[in-house]
């Protein structure tokens, strides 16, 4: 390994160093330079222990070379302008935090952060930065920006490619871009970058953020299926159907945006949604009412909540409904337009045996038919039931129970009479119908879990 160790006071001339080694700035020593200084590193290493620190106007660094290099070092390298011309696919990799003042042009190869910070201040800014010659890191290294948004319009801050306009002032405000994945929401991805937007007024902004990003950085998720998501809290994420989009100059834009946080790009679907079945069921509660639960599924990305109304009225499970019947409209939601739309009917029968219709009947938490009974204790019961089954018939006895919708949820068979049968244990509270069988003789009792 080559060492070269320097003190450099430049102006308007060129400095070339050659060689798989390093620039080195040991404690103490210095490098400045001043007007149009060039300092060329072919394939060297940037290790500063020293004073690295050129100001603003005053000198560039352009590193040159097919080989990956470093910067590293115990101090913070400040650079005014530095001029990435490296030869494809080339890295150079900040092992240290490093300042640049004026400009970072990107001309060829690729600076990786790794987990380091490229602070831009409040007047550096990138230039030419494309598909091939980019910063990246898959690491929690991030570039940061800062500037004055005080009603800004399609104002790209360093130019790294979060441009913001806002009827609002939102005073001095941090950008910092990344290139970790964010997840999220459970097996939900980001592309390979990300905006952390934090602004002196966050609140009430109406403010706009076009989201530029490179094919690169897509993270094989499909340009059209790329929706705007917002770091809530640090807790949660929340979607934003985009007001534009240009898969051919790559963004993504958003209106009417109160707040900032973190921003990123993921996939997000409309919602699907499927409504229960339509049901009959006998009254069981005073005024010819029926207690029912219901419950529709949803599918989408985020995962949709789910409403349900009777008119404008909304209603949730279980409901008492009225007798006669009744129309419920499920509506699933999730932030990605269309909402998903799907219709069911409760219908309440008064006064009818609910074998007519096919489903239970309500009697009572105990019922006779000449010598078979059926029995259940504790009801209700905040863990499982026991059931007593007895009968003068040897014959074997079958017993289901339904949930309050009519969907079966256990079956037993050959019953021996005269039994005890404990059951419900992992039911949900609520309300269920237990059936007893045995020959032509049918049997049903009300059951509460609590």
């Amino acid at each position: 390994m080559k060492n070269i160790v320097i003190i450099l006071a430049v102006s308007v001339c060129t400095i070339h160093l050659y060689g798989q080694g390093s620039l080195r700035v040991t404690k103490g020593g210095t490098i400045k330079t001043a007007g149009a200084a060039y300092i060329v590193l072919d394939n060297m290493d940037i290790v500063n222990n020293g004073s690295f620190k050129q100001t603003a106007g005053n000198g560039f660094v352009k590193l040159t070379g097919g080989s990956d290099v470093n910067v590293t070092g115990d101090s913070i390298t400040s650079i005014n302008q530095l001029i990435l011309f490296k030869d494809a696919p080339s890295t150079l990799n900040l092992l240290k935090d490093v300042t640049v003042v004026t400009s970072v042009n990107f001309t060829g190869g690729i600076l990786n952060l790794n987990n380091n910070v490229l602070n831009l201040g409040s007047t550096g800014s990138f230039i030419n930065e494309s598909e091939v010659s980019r910063a990246f890191t898959s690491g929690l290294g991030y570039v940061q920006v800062s500037g004055n948004l005080n009603n800004p319009s399609s104002i790209n801050l360093g130019n790294l490619g979060a441009i913001i306009t806002s009827l609002d002032n939102m005073g001095n405000t941090v950008i910092k871009r990344g290139h970790k994945v964010q997840t999220v929401s459970p097996s939900n991805n980001s592309i390979l970058r990300y905006y952390d937007i934090i602004p002196t007024n966050n609140s009430s902004l109406h403010a706009t953020l076009r989201f530029r990003y490179f094919d690169a950085e897509l993270n094989s998720l499909t340009e059209n299926t790329l929706y705007l998501w917002r770091n809530n809290n640090q807790v949660n994420w929340d979607v934003f159907t985009p007001d534009s989009r240009n898969i051919s100059l790559n963004y993504i834009e958003r209106n009417n945006i109160s707040k900032f946080d973190r921003m990123t790009l993921a996939k997000a679907t409309s919602p699907g949604i499927t409504c229960p079945p339509n049901t009959t069921v006998n009254a069981n509660q005073n005024g010819c009412k029926a207690l029912v639960s219901f419950a529709a599924s949803a599918t989408g990305i985020p995962a949709p909540t789910i409403t349900y109304n009777i008119g404008n009225a909304t209603i949730t499970s279980p409901y008492a409904f009225s007798k006669g019947t009744t129309t419920v409209t499920a509506t699933a939601s999730n932030g990605v337009l269309p909402n998903a739309t799907c219709t069911f009917t409760v219908t309440v029968v008064c006064g009818k045996m609910a074998a007519d219709v096919g489903m239970p009947v309500t009697i009572s938490e105990k019922t006779i038919v000449d010598k078979f009974s059926l029995a259940a204790r504790p009801n209700p019961s905040s863990h499982y039931f026991t059931l007593d089954i007895k009968s003068g018939n040897a014959r074997g006895i079958s017993i289901r129970v339904l949930d309050a919708v009519g969907r079966v949820l256990t079956i037993r068979s050959n019953v021996a009479p005269n039994s005890t049968v404990l059951i419900g244990q992992n039911y949900r509270p609520g309300i269920y119908y237990l059936e007893a069988f045995q020959g032509k003789q049918k049997l049903t009792i009300r059951l509460v879990k609590q």
